[in-house]
């Protein structure tokens, strides 16, 4: 049997003819590779851009919540824990206990409601209620104070070189202590009791 000269023994292409390809699957490496990540967004009180963390790392504000609810204090914070003592001696520990069950669902204590500070759940993005209160108010606090009498009382220190000023019982509860002088964060339902009553006369 004989064979063009321009034609390949066995394949039956022409010289000048291309072989299909069947395009090649993507190496592993190529598969596992990045996407490109999402562009930083500005912070809405001071401009600057931020990163993954869900505060503010140069003004304080917590970037779920509105503008000018920031972060407390280290300070504030402190004072806080001082005044919750007092507060706790003064009203023999029972008027403490039903005053805070009662403002637990607005995500504050009795010393957190004198001085306009809020916890927020930061899952929930919004203001901690009573169960998430109740969690971070006895039983966190209570494992982080049996740890702190081992451990020279180092754990209520820890908000010092916290990015997000979280103690020990706040990472416990996924939890932020914020300053709300403006109760932005107040529930309608808590905004004007007497006129609702006077509306529903």
């Amino acid at each position: 049997m004989t064979t063009n000269p321009g034609e390949s023994r066995g394949t039956g292409t022409k010289p000048g003819q291309q072989w299909s390809t069947r395009p090649r699957p993507a190496s592993a490496a190529a598969l596992a590779a990045p996407t490109a990540v999402a562009p930083r967004t500005a912070c809405t009180a001071c401009g600057h851009a931020t990163g993954v963390e869900p505060c503010c790392q140069f003004c304080g504000q917590v970037l779920f919540l509105p503008r000018g609810i920031a972060l407390s204090t280290a300070g504030l914070r402190f004072g806080g824990h001082l005044l919750e003592a007092a507060l706790f001696v003064c009203t023999l520990g029972i008027g403490w206990l039903i005053w805070a069950f009662v403002v637990f669902q607005h995500g504050q204590t009795p010393a957190k409601q004198l001085l306009h500070m809020r916890v927020v759940h930061i899952t929930r993005a919004g203001t901690a209620r009573w169960g998430r209160m109740f969690f971070r108010e006895f039983i966190a606090k209570g494992i982080i104070g049996v740890l702190a009498a081992y451990t020279l009382l180092i754990p209520y220190f820890w908000l010092l070189w916290d990015r997000n000023r979280q103690e020990l019982w706040d990472k416990m509860a996924t939890t932020l202590v914020v300053t709300d002088r403006a109760d932005q964060l107040r529930p309608p339902s808590a905004d004007r009791p007497a006129q609702a009553d006077t509306r529903t006369r």
